[in-house]
C-alpha cells in the first residue's frame, strides 16, 4: 500500500469489488479533473479478478494514488478503511462503475470557499440507464422501491474531513449512505447543491443495489 506524506486537498475514496470490467472510467475521471490537488484511495474489498495485477503500474508510479488491499468485508467497512488512509481536507467518493465530469470537484471547491459554514454537502446526479431501474429499494421500508432521486447517492457526497471522522464513517448496514448523511444532518450544517457533475449508472447487473433488487422480485 502507497501511504506517502504528501497531504491533498480532496481525497477521492473508490471501492472495488471485482470491478476489472468497469473501474478504469472512474479512476480516469479522476485524473481527468480541472482541480488537480487530489488524491486518490483505492479500497479493493477483496477482488478475485487479478484487479491489482492491471493496477499496479499505476499504484507504482502515480503518487495521488494509495491502495488498500483487504479480505471482503463490503462496502461501508471498505470505505471507513479508505477514510483511515487518506489525507484529504475533503473527502467525497466514487462507485467503481460510475464516473465524474471534468469539472465536478472544482465545482464543490468553489461552493466551499463561498460557504465556508457548510460542512457536508450532497447533489443530484446525471442518471444513465432506463427508467424503470432506477427504482431501488426503500431504506424505511425495503418492500417498497423509490426512484434514486430520491435517495442520498453516496457518490455526491463532499465534506470537510472531520465530519467523516468524527461520525466514525458509515454503518455496515443498507443504505449507509444515507444513514450517513441523516446522522450528520442532526449534527452538522449540510446542504444540497444543484449540480449534476456525478454520473451514475444503473446498467451494472452485479451491483449490490441490482442483486438486491433482483432478490426482491424473486421473493
Amino acid at each position: 500500500m502507497n501511504t506517502g506524506k504528501l497531504n491533498f486537498k480532496v481525497s477521492v475514496i473508490l471501492t472495488l469489488y471485482n470491478s476489472r470490467k468497469f473501474y478504469k472510467r472512474a479512476l480516469e475521471s479522476v485524473f481527468n479533473q480541472s482541480f488537480e490537488n487530489i488524491e486518490t484511495v483505492i479500497v479493493d474489498d477483496g477482488s478475485k479478478d487479478d484487479t491489482y495485477a492491471e493496477l499496479l503500474p499505476d499504484i507504482i508510479e502515480n503518487q495521488k494514488i494509495k491502495y488498500l488491499y483487504h479480505s471482503n468485508r463490503g462496502q461501508a467497512l471498505s470505505l471507513n478503511s479508505g477514510i483511515a488512509v487518506s489525507s484529504g481536507e475533503y473527502i467525497t467518493f466514487l462507485d467503481a462503475d460510475d464516473e465524474y465530469k471534468p469539472d465536478h470537484i472544482l465545482r464543490r471547491i468553489q461552493y466551499f470557499q463561498n460557504n465556508t459554514e457548510t460542512d457536508l454537502i450532497r447533489t443530484g446526479a446525471e442518471l444513465i440507464g432506463s427508467d424503470e431501474d432506477m427504482y431501488i429499494p426503500d431504506a424505511n421500508d425495503s418492500s417498497r422501491l423509490i426512484h434514486v432521486k430520491d435517495c442520498v447517492m453516496l457518490g455526491t457526497l463532499f465534506g470537510k474531513r472531520n465530519v467523516f471522522t468524527e461520525l466514525d464513517g458509515f454503518r455496515n448496514i443498507y443504505s449507509h449512505d444515507s444513514d450517513f448523511f441523516n446522522r450528520a444532518a442532526a449534527k452538522y450544517k449540510t446542504a444540497y447543491l444543484e449540480s449534476d457533475t456525478y454520473i451514475y449508472y444503473r446498467n451494472n447487473p452485479d451491483s449490490v443495489l441490482s442483486k438486491l433488487k433482483k432478490s426482491m422480485n424473486e421473493r
